[in-house]
């Protein structure tokens, strides 16, 4: 008789993970809160404009993700266009011209003294880094132009947090993954959306959407309760943390530590619909903590091709830093739109005014991601040696040291190898 596993969260992680345990042999059943797969990873089609909602573009380096679309057949393609620009000083620089020559030179240094540490999507590899943090460190070893306008706005454009709230270890592995992997950073995204693949890993699942958990009872048989109660041999809690932490009624004092301690960024993705001709070929500009403490950075979506142009229209999407987004979450959207719109306004030297930029869709995310805090990656380390899989509930998730769209899909197939080696092994 097959062994049964419960999974709770449909976003990419935990898609995948069911995925890779079902072609293990276990018999898995998905539980989803949404009405539709793919959390932080999905898409929302609009007026023909498809909307990624979380993640908007994936890089070349993705190489566990390309896999699975060679496997179902999605096309996985380059942006039409790439080029990067840095808001300073009322213009759009180009990453070479957004800093000093003497902070070029300190960055160069430090650079070359940057060890390999391991590889960014399994922030394991590098817990051993995790003794600092990246904004003060940087600052000591590059000075304060390249902590605040490479560093800081990295991070809030990415992760729209302060580089003080993100590990040096977590930091060092994006540095030698742009230096060693320079190529391979290229822009790239799967047509049809962020979506299609985690349909297309949904669609050879047993998916139960619409359908919250409320409670996990750990024990040698798993207890989970969304209405009616089922057992399993074993639950894979690929939710977020604060909601793993609720729904889980009995978790060992590692897993409540864990969870307990990890923290999330939140963020707003606010879309605008304009004249594409007003977009230059520029894909991504940051926006430096010190330039606005909204905005955090903006995504030309033009740079996707023929699906986001639709009548000589295409979309701006605009990323909130965190306490902007936190301050506002609560407004009406046509209150959001308006804030936005004003200071998107003054950053974007492309638009002089609100009346060249129409509001059209927006999706709020009060936890849009962990932070990958001194301290953290040193915990869930000893956590995955020494925790997980206690009492028959797997942790799961990007929060997991698995950055990103490819961190998190990537952890869920080595959370599928831990369940399958504790069952089967």
């Amino acid at each position: 008789m097959k062994k049964r596993i419960g999974v709770v969260g449909a976003g990419i992680a935990g898609l995948t993970c069911a995925y890779e345990l079902q072609k293990a042999g276990f018999e898995v059943v998905v539980y989803e809160k949404e009405p539709h797969v793919g959390g932080r990873m999905s898409s929302r089609v609009k007026e023909d404009f498809i909307f990624d909602l979380g993640a908007d573009h994936l890089c070349d380096l993705y190489d566990h993700m390309k896999e699975y679309c060679r496997e179902f057949g999605i096309e996985w393609e380059k942006m039409r266009f790439l080029n990067y620009g840095v808001f300073r000083d009322g213009e759009i620089r180009s990453m070479t011209d957004a800093i000093g020559r003497l902070s070029k030179v300190r960055m160069a240094i430090q650079y070359m003294r940057t060890k390999d540490v391991g590889d960014f999507f399994n922030l394991n590899h590098l817990a051993i880094h995790d003794n600092d943090n990246a904004y003060d460190f940087m600052r000591r070893r590059t000075g304060k132009e390249v902590a605040d306008y490479f560093v800081d706005s990295f991070s809030t454009t990415y992760q729209f947090h302060r580089a003080k709230e993100i590990s040096l270890a977590a930091m060092f592995g994006i540095m030698k993954s742009i230096e060693r992997d320079k190529d391979r950073w290229h822009l790239h995204r799967t047509r049809g959306g962020m979506q299609a693949l985690p349909n297309a890993l949904a669609s050879r699942l047993d998916i139960r959407l619409s359908n919250p958990v409320h409670e996990v009872i750990a024990g040698d048989r798993v207890s989970v309760r969304d209405g009616k109660s089922e057992t399993f041999d074993a639950v894979v809690l690929a939710s977020q943390a604060n909601a793993s932490l609720r729904m889980l009624k009995n978790p060992t004092a590692k897993q409540r530590d864990l969870l307990s301690k990890t923290q999330y960024a939140a963020s707003i993705s606010v879309a605008f619909r304009v004249d594409r001709d007003k977009l230059p070929d520029t894909a991504i500009v940051w926006v430096p903590y010190v330039e606005s403490r909204k905005i955090s950075g903006y995504v030309n979506e033009a740079m996707k091709g023929e699906e986001l142009v639709h009548g000589g229209k295409s979309l701006i999407c605009a990323w909130l830093h965190e306490d902007f987004a936190r301050e506002i979450m609560m407004k009406r959207d046509d209150e959001i739109f308006a804030l936005v719109k004003q200071e998107l306004v003054r950053v974007c030297p492309w638009f002089e005014s609100v009346d060249e930029i129409e509001s059209f869709d927006m999706q709020k995310w009060p936890e849009a991601m962990p932070k990958f805090a001194h301290g953290h990656l040193s915990r869930v380390k000893s956590f995955l040696e020494d925790g997980q899989g206690e009492r028959n509930v797997f942790l799961c998730g990007d929060y997991m040291n698995s950055p990103w769209t490819e961190g998190a899909l990537r952890g869920g197939q080595r959370t599928a190898e831990r369940v399958t080696s504790r069952l089967l092994g």
